[in-house]
């Protein structure tokens, strides 16, 4: 029998890939290939720590499935007022980032 994902996994899956509590399928994505890049082991064959880098993908094959298993599940909304709260955060989003990015550095 599979075993159910709870937060705990979906949490560890997050902090291994690197994000934040909120991301996109883009950003979820984006990371496990930046990731896999990085630690591939191919990329390390003449490592002594080859086996880490091992162990290190396995984990983020792992946390990228458990992510993207739980993203698949989740309900999208389609209802109007459920678009346009969404629409208007990314307006709002940009509008700091455009106007604030310089006295508080990089917001994203």
């Amino acid at each position: 029998m599979k075993k159910l994902i709870d937060f705990k996994d979906i949490d560890r899956a997050r902090k291994i890939l690197d994000l934040e509590e909120t991301a996109s399928m883009q950003q979820i994505k984006s990371k496990y290939r930046e990731l896999l890049l990085k630690y591939h082991p191919d990329k390390h064959n003449n490592s002594p720590r080859k086996k880490m880098y091992e162990e290190k993908i396995k984990d983020i094959n792992n946390s990228y499935e458990i992510l993207i298993g739980y993203c698949v599940k989740y309900p999208i909304s389609f209802d109007i007022g459920k678009v346009r709260e969404v629409e208007e955060g990314e307006y709002e989003r940009q509008h700091l980032k455009r106007f604030y990015d310089d006295w508080w550095g990089d917001m994203d």
